[in-house]
């Protein structure tokens, strides 16, 4: 019987079917992204679901599928996982047994171009420091010309047994000459008692004779005001007043105080009415009193020196500088004091300006237009002075020769692990390293790094019975000193934490600063570039670069904090792969700058376990665990922490845990009531704040630099993770954050526009009740703003 039907005949082929794969559950763009992804997979001939890898490089081609997009951790827990059509769950790579899915540190990041050398370098001999006080058997201050009476006092009271290079060519020139003069030495070297030593010695000279016996006319603070010391900040002018008050012990009749922003003008009106000698002051507050405090007398000053003058002209000092040159050079010098004291013979018969830079800039040199007049140069050796005249005093100091410098070449998403591995190996052994100081390109940023590595138990304070004085003192430092966690080791169980930037009050930066050079414990001081100028704390050991400097003058102040007055250093800097690491190559240096590779200083600190802050629990499967394995565990704690209040606002007050996609919608779609609205962490929203800010502060470096830090290349999705958030948030171009906090009658107008709005603004509605929630094009929209303000520097507050 024949077939009257249709023969249909296929060629199927020799290789297997590929069964299509259905996705269910979940929102529709996570099933979107994962049919996508197995439909790739299919058209390469691997497997349709992907796999769980270990992180095994940098390749695209290795990269694992995308994440989910968690809004909070609220919803995170009752979010559906997609299923496969047969039934399977379909879990990303690297997902988290607590239900979070977070990528990995590992993967996607991209590859250094450094080349380092896998054997270590032969060790040398240690270099001969450059800073260093001369040896005994050559120089002493008496022999600088120095009264018996001055350098007995430095010898004996102060333990200072030799003058440093710097000391020794500025001290005879400013005793016998009344030139001016320009001070160039490196940081460290000693130029603060390079000038002070020379003026103590002439003022003193008015009451005494040469062989030490007293005169008939012995002088004394209502004598009249003999020199004026200018320096940038309130913290130089400080501590250059202590300095001054330890060599004024060897002639008690003499007075110094300082004026300086901050500060009752009442209380130091006071102070200059009851008489001083030698004034310490900031440039502003001293041309506010030249202009109202009739009792402020420049007739009988004869010193005026300008310290850290090329910062002065960073900060726009310019004008108060010229104001306050041209009125001490217009009153008239007086020959003799009001009590008859002959000044002339004794002290200079005209007026001697002083200018002192570590640096010779464009701007210093336009300062010493304004205030020097046929100025000697003088610097550490005089093969320096010639070097610098045939260079056309261009030259750029380099670093103390034996300070140590390297770079870490790290990711943005591993910078804030690596960060705590690297503080936690430095902590490893008892008394290897006793502070250091870690600086920050803004003052968001340092808040937001002292919480997050801060322990939540309270510090240990003085009581007022005790100590009254300390007692007062701690008032001023409970919200900038704190123990420290995750950095403590069983060596030291104990590090002191403290911060310090320019937006806090004038009292706390003092107790602050204070405390950290008195802390007896491992301390570290998380700061921004107000501590990077003249600042002299004892025992600092290790310099932190977290943040690179602004212009590269800056980065040498920075790293001048340790390598002081020839003892040894530390400085590190944290570089990103791509173009920053170039960088190195401008930074001058006695010594080669040694690169290195995130993966040492991770396995090197997190070889064992990392202590959490009380309150939080190490889990015992991180005993076992890898350096890698450390490092994610890490980063995710940190997530989980600013996350934390959200996933429990809703239990603590009583209401129903409820996912978002299920939240109850009335006409205006938002929650129930008050009682049931989750709270923003504070900690979340001061990561969100820091990103934005340095993000901002990262377009602001000099021109020169920018092929170095270029703000397109910067992956903010990445650098999200340093600053423990899991998307990157808006409201980066737009200057200061855009929070608006809508009254409750426009709640119903505004609600259904709040994505909307996110979008044109960087910041809407939705952003106070979410973490920082973007799309898929975020990342291009955020470079594109950034572009509009890589030239407006000035409006950014750094700190």
């Amino acid at each position: 019987m024949a077939d009257d039907g249709m023969l249909l005949n296929f060629e199927l082929g020799d290789g297997p079917l590929n069964k299509q794969v259905k996705f269910k559950g979940g929102r529709w763009r996570d099933r979107l992204k994962a049919q996508r992804s197995a439909k790739h997979a299919q058209q390469n001939g691997t497997s349709s679901a992907p796999s769980r890898r270990p992180p095994t490089g940098d390749d695209d081609s290795t990269r694992p599928t995308k994440r989910q997009r968690v809004e909070d951790g609220e919803s995170a827990r009752h979010a559906k996982v997609p299923k496969t059509g047969d039934g399977s769950s379909w879990t990303p790579s690297h997902a988290m047994k607590t239900g979070q899915i977070t990528s990995s540190l590992f993967t996607s990041n991209p590859a250094p171009v450094t080349a380092f050398n896998e054997q270590p370098a032969e060790e040398t001999e240690p270099a001969k420091p450059s800073n260093a006080p001369l040896s005994e058997e050559a120089e002493n201050f008496h022999s600088l010309g120095l009264s018996r009476r001055v350098a007995q006092h430095l010898t004996t009271k102060l333990e200072m047994k030799a003058p440093t290079a710097i000391q020794k060519n500025t001290i005879p020139q400013l005793i016998k000459e009344d030139s001016d003069a320009f001070l160039q030495a490196e940081t460290g070297s000693g130029k603060t008692l390079a000038y002070l030593l020379p003026i103590v010695h002439r003022i003193m000279a008015l009451s005494l004779n040469e062989d030490g016996t007293a005169k008939e006319t012995k002088v004394h603070r209502n004598s009249g005001l003999f020199a004026i010391i200018l320096a940038p900040t309130r913290e130089l002018c400080k501590q250059i007043a202590v300095v001054l008050e330890k060599v004024l012990r060897c002639a008690p009749w003499l007075v110094c105080t300082t004026v300086i922003g901050g500060e009752s003008k009442k209380s130091e009106k006071a102070r200059i009415r009851k008489g001083v000698n030698i004034l310490i002051a900031t440039p502003g507050r001293l041309t506010d009193h030249l202009d109202h405090t009739k009792v402020l007398d420049v007739g009988t000053v004869r010193w005026l020196v300008l310290d850290e003058g090329d910062r002065m002209m960073e900060m726009g000092f310019e004008e108060d500088i010229r104001t306050i040159v041209g009125k001490i050079r217009a009153d008239k010098l007086q020959k003799r004091n009001s009590e008859g004291v002959v000044l002339d013979g004794i002290l200079p018969s005209r007026r001697v300006t002083v200018l002192c830079s570590a640096t010779m800039k464009m701007n210093v040199q336009r300062l010493g237009e304004i205030s020097l007049e046929d100025a000697v140069h003088i610097t550490a050796s005089k093969s320096e002075m010639e070097k610098d005249a045939a260079a056309g005093n261009q030259a750029a100091f380099t670093a103390p020769s034996q300070l140590k410098q390297s770079c870490i070449i790290v990711p943005a998403k591993l910078r804030l692990v690596t960060l705590v591995a690297l503080l936690k190996s430095t902590f490893a052994r008892r008394g290897s390293v006793m502070k250091a100081i870690i600086f920050i390109s803004c003052a968001d940023s340092v808040d937001f790094h002292y919480e997050l590595l801060r322990d939540t138990e309270v510090l240990e304070l003085p009581t007022p019975e005790s100590s009254p004085t300390k007692a007062g003192a701690s008032n001023h430092t409970a919200s900038t000193v704190a123990p420290a966690a995750y950095v403590t080791s069983p060596a030291n169980p104990r590090v002191i934490l403290h911060k310090l930037h320019g937006s806090l009050a004038q009292p706390v930066r003092s107790s602050t600063l204070n405390a950290f050079a008195k802390c007896k414990d491992p301390a570290v001081l998380i700061t921004t570039d107000i501590a990077s100028r003249g600042l002299d704390v004892p025992a600092v050991d290790l310099v932190i670069e977290y943040d690179p400097a602004f212009a590269v003058p800056d980065h040498v102040h920075r790293i001048g904090r340790t390598a002081r007055a020839g003892r040894s250093g530390k400085a590190v800097l944290f570089l990103l792969p791509g173009c920053e690491e170039g960088y190195t190559a401008i930074l001058p240096a006695s010594t080669p700058i040694t690169p290195q590779l995130y993966e040492s200083v991770l396995q090197k600190g997190l070889i064992t376990t990392v202590n959490l802050p009380s309150g939080h629990t190490t889990p015992e499967s991180t005993q076992k665990q890898t350096w890698t394995s450390r490092a994610e565990a890490l980063q995710l704690h940190f997530e989980q922490r600013l996350l934390a209040p959200l996933q429990s606002s809703a239990q603590e007050d009583g209401a129903e845990e409820t996912p978002r996609k299920s939240k109850p919608k009335g006409k205006s779609g938002s929650w129930p009531s008050k009682a049931t609205k989750p709270k923003d962490n504070p900690l979340l929203d001061s990561a969100r704040q820091a990103f934005r800010s340095h993000i901002r502060a990262y377009a602001t470096h000099v021109r020169e630099e920018r092929v170095y830090f270029d703000i397109t290349q910067l992956h903010l999705g990445h650098m999200a993770k340093a600053f423990g958030l899991r998307e990157a948030p808006g409201g980066i171009g737009g200057g200061v954050s855009r929070r608006v906090h809508k009254p409750a009658a426009a709640t119903n107008s505004a609600s259904k526009g709040g994505q909307k709005g996110g979008k044109a603004g960087g910041m809407g509605k939705d952003d106070d009740d979410e973490v920082g929630v973007v799309d898929d094009d975020a990342a291009r929209r955020m470079k594109e703003k950034m572009m509009m303000v890589m030239n407006a520097s000035s409006e950014f507050n750094i700190g």
